[in-house]
């Protein structure tokens, strides 16, 4: 079985213990999603901002841009499969959530 620690299977591990849903719904839902995605789109919109500002092609200013969507769909897919093992109000709260958070950080 894969664990988080050091070492080349430790990025691995991140993803494969998320879809299997060995972490709990709260982390995948506020630190995953809110703080960690959050910060990582931020980090790619200034990037891709940065990178029109310094006269670059406007298609790489966008893949920069667009750099963390897979993450960001991994991680609702998460939260989705995740919800499953909530009582029904939280499931539907964390589902909601996480398809609004998705929808503003393609957009925004």
């Amino acid at each position: 079985m894969l664990m988080e620690g050091t070492g080349a299977a430790a990025p691995l591990a991140f993803f494969v213990r998320r879809w299997r849903r060995q972490v709990p719904l709260g982390m995948l839902f506020w630190r995953d999603m809110v703080v960690v995605g959050t910060a990582l789109n931020l980090a790619t919109a200034f990037a891709g901002l940065m990178a029109l500002g310094f006269k670059a092609d406007l298609a790489v200013a966008i893949l920069i841009f667009h750099a963390p969507l897979p993450y960001n769909f991994f991680i609702v897919g998460a939260i989705w499969r995740t919800a499953d093992l909530a009582d029904r109000a939280k499931a539907s709260s964390a589902r909601l959530g996480a398809l609004a958070w998705l929808v503003a950080a393609t957009i925004l």
